[in-house]
Order: C-alpha cells, then structure tokens, then sequence
C-alpha cells in the first residue's frame, strides 16, 4: 500500500484554557464519524503512533494550518487517546503568530483542529461505504479556520500544484465526490487519470483550474 500525507479535521471540543499557564486541552481529531472525504478513524487508529512518539521523545508539530514551510505556533505537551479520539495538550507560544492565536481562540473565532498524517493502514467498508482508517502516523496537528475536510483537501492538493507534484487517484475520486459527483461519476473520471510526472503545460492547466 503507498502512504499519502493527509488531514483530517475537527471542530474544536470541550476546549480549555488555564490563563495563569497558557496551557489548553482539545481534541485534535474525533473517531467513529464518517467524515466529509468518507473516512472514518477506528479505534486505536492513534495508538501505535502516539507509543512511537513517547518512546523517542518527541511530539507533533503544532503548526497553523498544516504550513511546514512557517515557524510552528506552539508545541505539544501530551496526547493520549480515548473513547472520544485524540485527546492533546498544548501551549502556544508568545510570538506573534501564537500570540494572535490565543486571542482568537480566547474569543472564540478560531474552533477547529486538524491533523496532518501518513495513513499506515486502512480497510474499505463497503456496508458504510467509507474508507476506515486503523493506523495514523501523526505528524503534526494544526490550529485552522474551518472544520471541513474539503477545505483541507483543497488546500493540499493546490499545494501539490505549486511543487509541481499531482495529486493521486483517490484523492482525485475524493474530491470529485466533494463537489457533487456520485460515486460512480468519480470512479470513472479517476481511473482514466495517470498521476505520472506531467509536462509544464498540464501543471499550468491544472493549475488554473483550480
């Protein structure tokens, strides 16, 4: 199975804050939901890669909308999962970014977190007729604006563009199913797709369509 890097987004919930410390609680991603791209996290999907990064010592980024290419707004004090998904801790940083980022959050206009993963593992579920994910590689988990898989998904595969890479067939086939197509549609239009290296003149195509 090739690994992809993805994201996956949630709406921020049962948020704290201690304001003496600076330190907040959240979920960085829910399980057991069908998401907007037709995926669903199972249980212990998290666990295997939150061991890993306890045993070497480190954590995931915390970055502002998945951006690898900014300094992260914060760090990552602990993760744990449970019933509910992927419980963290953090604190944001006093710098400019972090700073905003906390007055935001404080306010209540920023509400979502997403994560940005290698999927190891994952099944078909053709009864639920979704993609159930059973291992994640968490890499990092970033504050963002909307609590929407497409909007993430959108954002990556422009990304892709940019580095003059092409998005592979089933994040083609999710994205199509995201803006209306049926399932059929999108299969269809997607197995005639080759993510092979393109000319210049295909990345300027695609790229202008988007």
């Amino acid at each position: 199975m090739t690994v992809q890097n993805k994201s996956l987004t949630c709406a921020v919930t049962e948020f704290k804050y201690d304001e003496e410390t600076g330190v907040f609680e959240c979920y960085g991603n829910t399980k057991g939901n069908i998401d907007h791209a037709k995926d669903r996290t199972m249980d212990g999907a998290y666990q295997k890669s939150i061991d890993q990064h306890k045993a070497n010592g480190t954590m995931p980024k915390m970055f502002w909308a998945h951006n690898p290419h900014e300094l992260p707004v914060g760090k990552w004090l602990d993760m744990r999962e449970d019933a509910k998904g992927l419980w963290m801790k953090g604190k944001l940083s006093k710098t400019t970014m972090g700073s905003d980022i906390e007055v935001l959050a404080k306010d209540g206009a920023l509400d979502s977190f997403s994560i940005g993963y290698i999927e190891v593992d994952s099944t078909f579920n053709s009864e639920k007729g979704c993609n159930d994910l059973l291992e994640v590689d968490i890499k990092e988990t970033s504050w963002v604006n909307f609590a929407c898989n497409e909007e993430s998904r959108l954002v990556g595969i422009k990304s892709m563009l940019d580095k003059n890479e092409l998005p592979t067939k089933r994040d083609l086939e999710k994205l199509l199913r995201e803006q209306g197509l049926s399932k059929k549609q999108a299969e269809k239009i997607a197995s005639k797709y080759d993510p092979t290296p393109a000319p210049e003149c295909v990345f300027a195509a695609m790229s202008k369509l988007s």
